[in-house]
């Protein structure tokens, strides 16, 4: 995700500029889809009073190592409703989540079935937004269980991931999502306001969405559209995903083109004049980052102009770029920012409410690769890193002055950061800086070996800085356990332009 502020010496409202940012074979992906959980969802949208009701049918396979009891979803659109503690946006950030005024969600759960047999379910977390599932047998390893859930949800009037606004609608962490296992338990992180406070497993999806036939739609996979009495109907599949997240318009604009065996999509508006431009950086961006990080892996990628609260917002062969950037430098960066999440997300997962800046540094800095060797679009690399780094130092200083001290680290868990702006700077800003001075030090070269390795090591995996660390250790013969902790932990002091 990205996100946007302006910076002054009283009020910060920060200077970030954050940087926004072929296929390979078939057979890569249905192998890797063999033995993954499987969601079949089957949802209508109601246009009228915006709402979508749906049945998910989950064939869920129990990789954990362990027996189960019972199972968790997370329910990301209750942190919309009316009396939610934990809400995905802040003081500062509700106007732009609510221009027409707080509006509210929610997904109500009025069926759950396990094996077919109707099963008891109940609302736990710290706010009440986890579906525990609980079974009358145990779960071995290695086996599998068919839960059924009926659901109900009610969009918010909103920009932000899920939400109508103007002729637009957001789907995104819309569906019950199974919760991560890890460490003997299930991972139930809400939906923090800062960051994207996301975790899952891939797994495959077969999607059938009905909605009026008005709409243009695009979303995670490949996508069949039949039409009938005014409706259309949409069949989805997406096979070794690690989420799934649609958009609709109603004044769109739609362009494709092929990357190798990739299919791109771009949707603006109809009335758009760069649509083309846009799908060709769009191309520009998958080659790039295929060719310099490895394939990708999947057919189809849209890039969506959307109302959105931020900048922009990636999911697997999706990704949102707000319409609300009006600097066409900007919009171009958020651009490929968003489309090097799908390598450093999408592919290559990880833990992004404790490890934010395990894809999020990654991305910002990949989009700076980009620019650096696409020199067409006027976006300078040193540009790039002199503004990281002179923003950063400038916020440092005030915040010192300020507050007396500043945290630097920028392997903090997402809620423990004070604000957005924080946040923003230890993991974007400084991302860039980080990954500058380790090309001083080992050369472009080794770099983008490092990052190819990375890449490579752990498709369709969940990876930790563990597994970065040796990545970067085998490409650059090199130990450089004790660099990253420096950026990492903070103890490494920044203080002048290189």
């Amino acid at each position: 995700m990205k996100k946007f502020f302006c910076f002054s010496l009283t009020i910060i409202f920060c200077a970030i500029s954050v940087f926004a940012f072929s296929g390979c074979s078939k057979n890569e992906v249905d192998k890797i889809s063999k033995n993954l959980t499987v969601y079949s969802i089957s949802a209508e949208l109601n246009a009228e009073n915006m709402t979508v009701s749906g049945s998910q049918s989950v064939d869920y396979f129990n990789e954990t190592g362990t027996e189960l009891s019972y199972l968790c979803f997370h329910l990301y659109p209750r942190a919309f409703r009316e009396g939610a503690m934990l809400k995905p946006y802040t003081i500062l950030t509700a106007a732009t989540c609510f221009p027409n005024g707080i509006s509210y969600g929610d997904i109500q759960i009025s069926a759950v079935r396990v094996n077919g047999e109707n099963s008891a379910f109940e609302h736990i977390g710290e706010d009440e937004d986890i579906l525990k599932v609980n079974f009358n047998f145990g779960l071995a390893n290695g086996k599998r269980v068919k839960i059924d859930i009926d659901f109900n949800l009610s969009l918010p009037n909103s920009t932000h991931r899920l939400g109508y606004y103007q002729t637009n609608i957001n789907l995104g962490n819309f569906y019950p999502v199974a919760c991560k296992f890890e460490g003997g338990k299930f991972d139930l992180t809400p939906y923090y306001s800062t960051g994207d406070p996301f975790y899952s497993d891939i797994a495959n999806f077969n999607v059938s969405f009905t909605y009026p036939s008005k709409y243009t739609l695009c979303s995670t996979g490949s996508i069949t559209v039949g039409e009938s009495n005014n409706k259309k109907v949409a069949t989805i599949n997406a096979k070794a995903v690690r989420d799934f997240a649609m958009c609709l318009s109603d004044n769109a604009g739609l362009v494709s083109t092929k990357a190798g065996n990739t299919t791109i999509y771009y949707m603006g508006y109809k009335d758009d004049q760069d649509l083309n431009k846009q799908l060709s950086l769009s191309k520009a961006a998958v080659e790039y980052f295929g060719k310099v990080f490895g394939a990708y892996p999947y057919s189809t990628l849209s890039v969506v102009k959307t109302p959105f609260i931020y900048g922009g917002m990636e999911y697997p062969n999706i990704v949102f770029i707000s319409d609300a950037i009006d600097d066409e430098d900007e919009y171009l960066k958020v651009v490929v920012h968003e489309i090097a999440h799908q390598w450093w997300y999408g592919v290559v997962g990880n833990n992004e409410a404790r490890e934010a800046w395990l894809d999020e540094s990654l991305t910002e800095y990949s989009a700076a690769l980009f620019f650096a060797n696409n020199t067409g679009y006027g976006i300078s690399y040193k540009d790039l890193v002199d503004t990281a780094l002179s923003s950063y130092l400038l916020y440092v200083d005030v915040i010192s002055a300020i507050k007396g001290d500043v945290n630097t680290k920028m392997n903090l868990a997402v809620n423990e950061y004070q604000n957005d702006y924080e946040y923003s700077y230890m993991v974007y800003v400084k991302g860039v800086i980080m990954f500058d001075a380790l090309r001083n030090v080992v050369g472009e070269d080794k770099l983008i070996s490092g990052f190819k390795k990375y890449y490579q090591q752990n498709k369709f995996k969940n990876a930790t800085k563990d597994d970065f660390f040796a990545a970067f250790k085998s490409a650059c013969h090199k130990d450089l356990d004790g660099f990253f902790d420096g950026y990492l932990n903070g103890t490494t002091i920044i203080t002048k332009l290189s």
